[in-house]
């Protein structure tokens, strides 16, 4: 279990996180929620170990992250914001260096090489890998050590689609077989893949939690809205959604659709992919994540 409490942090004078609290059991999620300089990032680096708070505690199981920090994050794994990988070293390298840090044999690293589809670039410099694939091998970091709470910031961005899927099919083998997560995103429309489990959103806020709801329920306050699709194939997609019934209408970067639920959103991403018509990007197009904000508080 993870347990944030009462937490207050920043950089230099200021706080950035004003009284943030919130619990993650086990075999659940949290989403931290909320446009970029929310404070989502300064919760992450407080969660893991590398930002002191100012005030406040952070619980793994009954470790405290800040009293006993070599014991805690032996159980946290942590996806950083832009990576964080060294590109002057081989992917191999790279995941070799913290196998030696957490004393894990070297055979993990061959295993997650393919799961995550990287092992033809093991010998590769990381920083000739392009953004997708360096943040494959960020989330193979992440899980290397086997962790029982992984800190995922922003897991979703700058990946294609077919890894977006592999990877939320990873998550819920996770969820399964105990893990914690807490991750965040700014795109609303993620969540609707995760209502089917135990998982809880906490909108963040300049710093501040300002609403904790069920997946569930959530989801259920943004309706009827157009959701931006890039695709490779407009002219097929489009008459393909037209059979399902969907109001469909070209966009400069694919096809624009009317959805009544957010949650129709994976319904239509299974469709194109089924028709073999490669889904890039789904972006809400009208209704922002501020305007959000605004309705539901």
């Amino acid at each position: 279990m993870l347990k944030v409490n009462g937490v207050h942090a920043g950089y230099g004078d200021g706080n950035v996180l004003h009284n943030l609290s919130f619990t993650v059991p086990d075999k659940e999620i949290y989403v931290l929620l909320g446009p970029n300089g929310a404070g989502k990032t300064t919760a992450f680096r407080v969660v893991s170990g590398i930002l002191p708070p100012v005030q406040g505690r952070v619980f793994i199981d009954e470790i405290d992250v800040w009293e006993e920090p070599e014991k805690a994050k032996t159980s946290i794994g942590y996806l950083p914001e832009g990576e964080r990988v060294y590109l002057d070293l081989s992917v191999y390298k790279n995941l070799k260096f913290f196998c030696k840090i957490y004393n894990i044999e070297e055979k993990r690293i061959d295993q997650l090489l393919e799961e995550f589809g990287l092992e033809k670039y093991k010998s590769a410099k990381a920083g000739f890998l392009s953004r997708g694939l360096r943040k494959r091998l960020a989330i193979i970091r992440a899980l290397l050590h086997d962790p029982k709470v992984l800190v995922l910031d922003e897991p979703f961005s700058n990946l294609d689609i077919s890894t977006v899927l592999n990877l939320r099919d990873r998550i819920f083998e996770l969820l399964e077989e105990g893990k914690t997560i807490l991750f965040s995103t700014h795109i609303l429309s993620e969540l609707q893949n995760f209502e089917s489990l135990k998982c809880k959103v906490g909108i963040i806020k300049d710093g501040r939690l300002i609403l904790e709801e069920n997946v569930g329920e959530l989801m259920n306050k943004v309706e009827n809205v157009e959701v931006v699709f890039k695709v490779d194939k407009r002219e097929v997609a489009k008459k393909i959604l037209e059979r399902y019934g969907y109001d469909v209408k070209y966009d400069s970067r694919g096809i624009t659709v009317r959805v009544l639920k957010s949650r129709e959103v994976s319904t239509i991403i299974r469709i194109l992919l089924d028709n073999d018509i490669e889904v890039y990007e789904s972006k809400l197009r009208e209704t922002p994540i501020e305007k959000i904000f605004t309705d539901i508080t």
